[in-house]
């Protein structure tokens, strides 16, 4: 549940900083959380005047107006051109024993989907418990300029170089780490940023490019609490890190020869399963060798190589070794011999992964295929792996998993013969 994600509990004071979707996660959130309890939305800035379905009562100064969303109310101390204005923080104080929940639009961003901040923002009351600062996914490929970035005269010199180019991966994770979300808030606060509009496998893209803009933040600052989502699909989910193991370390003793160095679109099997990872926001690409010129393809790429020195004990032990070195809370295993395997389809994969933090695996027709994501809480059941085993095991053995279907089975196809080599390639 998207409250359960932010960690909000009763007597709560939650203050929502940012641009791109303020609003909409706190008329949501209020919505959910007045099944529990009496909430109350108020501003320490300016919001628009709410419309009679999302709340039960609008107090303006004096006035009272009464609407339709049971247990939520509105509290402001004036109406200017259809905005309600601010209470002061010591209103908001005398104000929490009457409710159970409150929520504050702590920021202007005059409906742009980046802004910055001046000395006065954002407004956050001492007595707030949790800041979630909002970042909206709309914003990439569109341009760093005044049209889409409130009080762009404050932007820094350092992204200034970035003007009138189009906003990516790059700029945004250097936006973040200068942005005050959470600025004037205490250490104990609970502090969240939320990457809104993820909207579903039409918006893989924004998945892609979110998680490379993390990684990039990660890289310089620990934010521990990163939620990914979209309002408008109700969906919530934490970030965590998942880290991809590519095993290249077999004897594919049915070619007679190692497989991967085959060629397909003018590269070997394995660059190209290297190149097309490259493109994905892992936390981290192992891969699982035995050869010097996989381990030069590694570098090639950046990526981490792992000599195999049990590799002659079978598949599991690429399981193991990648298992070992990987720090991501999630893992999953690529084989390099599936050409056909495209980007969307493995971020189709992550993105379900990541909803569920289960056990997720491409299916067609009932037919299962890989690669398989796997939870952390399945490692210690993987390094029980013996043999040439992969982790067929570990999934039979688990009541939960989340399997998702495709349409064909042509992408999924791997080669274990020259024939079946010779049909990819015609």
């Amino acid at each position: 549940m998207s409250y359960k994600n932010f960690n909000i509990n009763k007597k709560d004071i939650i203050a929502i900083t940012g641009a791109g979707g303020k609003t909409s996660l706190i008329f949501f959130l209020a919505k959910k959380l007045a099944q529990f309890g009496k909430v109350l939305i108020t501003t320490t800035t300016k919001m628009y005047k709410p419309s009679s379905e999302n709340y039960e009562t609008l107090k303006i100064g004096d006035k009272i107006y009464l609407g339709k969303e049971k247990n939520i109310s509105f509290i402001a101390s004036s109406e200017i051109n259809e905005k309600i204005t601010s209470l002061t923080y010591e209103e908001i104080e005398n104000l929490k024993d009457s409710f159970d929940y409150i929520l504050i639009e702590a920021d202007g961003a005059k409906e742009k989907l980046l802004k910055f901040w001046n000395d006065t923002e954002p407004c956050i009351p001492n007595s707030v418990t949790k800041v979630i600062g909002v970042i909206n996914c709309e914003i990439f490929n569109q341009y760093f300029s005044e049209s889409n970035v409130h009080r762009f005269n404050l932007a820094p010199k350092t992204l200034l170089k970035f003007s009138n180019k189009k906003i990516d991966d790059d700029f945004l994770s250097r936006y973040i780490l200068s942005a005050d979300y959470f600025k004037t808030t205490s250490s104990y606060v609970e502090k969240y940023l939320f990457f809104n509009g993820i909207d579903g496998e039409e918006k893989l893209d924004k998945l892609n490019n979110s998680l490379k803009t993390i990684n990039k933040i990660l890289k310089e600052k620990d934010f521990p609490n990163i939620i990914l989502g979209s309002i408008k699909n109700s969906e919530f989910y934490p970030y965590q890190k998942v880290d991809a193991v590519i095993m290249a370390s077999g004897f594919s003793k049915r070619m007679g020869f190692n497989k991967l160095k085959l060629e397909y679109s003018n590269i070997s099997l394995l660059e190209n399963c290297l190149k097309k990872l490259s493109s994905i926001s892992f936390s981290e690409v192992l891969v699982c060798g035995r050869e010097e010129w996989i381990k030069s393809l590694s570098k090639k790429y950046n990526f981490k190589y792992l000599d195999n020195l049990t590799a002659h004990l079978g598949q599991s032990e690429s399981i193991k070794l990648g298992i070992k070195n990987s720090n991501g809370k999630g893992i999953t295993f690529f084989t390099a011999d599936q050409p056909l395997l495209s980007e969307k389809t493995i971020l189709t994969l992550y993105y379900k992964f990541l909803k569920t933090n289960l056990i997720t695996i491409p299916i067609v027709n009932n037919n299962r295929f890989s690669p398989v994501f796997f939870p952390e809480n399945k490692k210690s059941e993987l390094l029980k792996l013996e043999g040439d085993t992969g982790g067929k095991v570990v999934i039979k053995s688990t009541p939960f998993i989340n399997l998702i279907s495709f349409s064909s089975e042509k992408e999924f196809f791997d080669i274990d013969t020259e024939e079946d080599y010779y049909n990819i390639k015609s």
